[in-house]
């Protein structure tokens, strides 16, 4: 079954204009002060859905009291109504939990002299136990190759060459959607087969992330890549943006809602849960049986410290350590020479 965003409808208009005046007030403050702040447009989007979420809550179920007069219960009511009404996974509800103490400490912090006897209580409150989560898929080269081909073969270009942009270069959703067709050039390929993308903002703190280069293997994403170029010029494509949609006889650069609806048809194709984090692990292991060393995938990922690349590499133990030992194996290697 493909993934899917767990859309929380709690929130309608009705629901917020009946929110106490001083919490709306409140929020609208800490919201400017996150973009004062330089959050990024996706971190500021998150809390506003949020936060909006418990202050809806506190209508609902505190008497809509006034968010710098929330005591550990409300925390602990709040969080056993997300997890046992609403259903949602302990991992959700920590990620509901963290705007809240983001402004919680904005209001302990920057609004001291207003409430000088708030104190951020949210840690306090243990959040739900994590559950097991479901078993991550692991890409075969087969499935990667079969995924691909069946795409071309529908003459489904632009989305083959977005498989084989994942799996060679195993960039994050939000990473790809910057990728350009200028990317690809023989002035940006090593020597190595790999092309090299300017700077693009990466995963990271601020509007911008952590800007770094991006790595594309050449052999993985040529062919699909090529066919894709062709269709964009009969079509007439002639913006830089890799992956467009179509709206009004106008080509836009493609969303997250389009990944996500291509993402949905990959799943049924392949018979496998597809989620475009998947290819982030396919590319660290097919680096890892090429010979590549962990430092180099390390760099490739954009991670800081390979504690993490280790996580991304799908290959079990039996399968790691052969060869290992394989100069025990070769003639005249770890033998005493016998004296005359």
């Amino acid at each position: 079954m493909p993934r899917k965003t767990n859309q929380h409808r709690y929130v309608n208009n009705d629901n917020w204009d009946k929110v106490n005046p001083l919490n709306k007030q409140l929020f609208e403050e800490f919201i400017q002060y996150c973009e004062a702040e330089d959050k990024s447009k996706e971190t500021v989007r998150v809390y506003k859905s949020n936060i909006k979420i418990f202050l809806v809550w506190l209508l609902k179920f505190a008497r809509n009291k006034r968010f710098v007069d929330i005591k550990k219960k409300d925390i602990m009511l709040y969080q056993n109504w997300l997890l046992n009404t609403q259903r949602l996974s302990p991992a959700r509800i920590k990620h509901l939990r963290a705007p809240l103490s983001s402004m919680s400490s904005f209001v302990e912090d920057i609004l001291d002299d207003e409430y000088p006897e708030f104190r951020n209580i949210i840690s306090k409150i243990k959040p739900p136990t994590k559950q097991e989560t479901r078993e991550k898929t692991v890409f075969t080269n087969e499935q990667v190759e079969k995924l691909i081909e069946m795409l071309i073969k529908d003459k489904k270009y632009q989305q083959a060459c977005f498989v084989a942009c994942l799996a060679a270069s195993g960039v994050r959703k939000s990473e790809i959607l910057q990728f350009k067709v200028s990317f690809f050039t023989e002035n940006s390929l090593d020597e190595e087969g790999m092309y090299h993308t300017p700077k693009i903002r990466t995963k990271g703190h601020g509007k911008l992330g952590k800007p770094l280069v991006k790595f594309i293997i050449k052999d993985i994403v040529k062919h699909a890549f090529d066919l894709w170029i062709e269709e964009r010029k009969q079509l007439g494509i002639d913006t830089d943006d890799l992956f467009v949609v179509k709206h009004k006889d106008k080509w836009y650069p493609a969303k997250v809602s389009t990944v996500n609806g291509w993402m949905n048809k990959f799943s049924k194709i392949i018979g496998e849960d597809c989620y475009t984090h998947a290819f982030r692990h396919y590319a660290a292991t097919w680096l890892k049986r090429n010979g590549a060393t962990i430092d180099q995938i390390k760099d490739f990922l954009g991670h800081n410290d390979t504690s993490t690349t280790q996580i991304y590499i799908d290959i079990d133990g039996a399968e790691n350590m052969k060869g290992m030992l394989s100069f025990m194996h070769k003639k005249g290697k770890g033998e005493i020479k016998k004296e005359d």
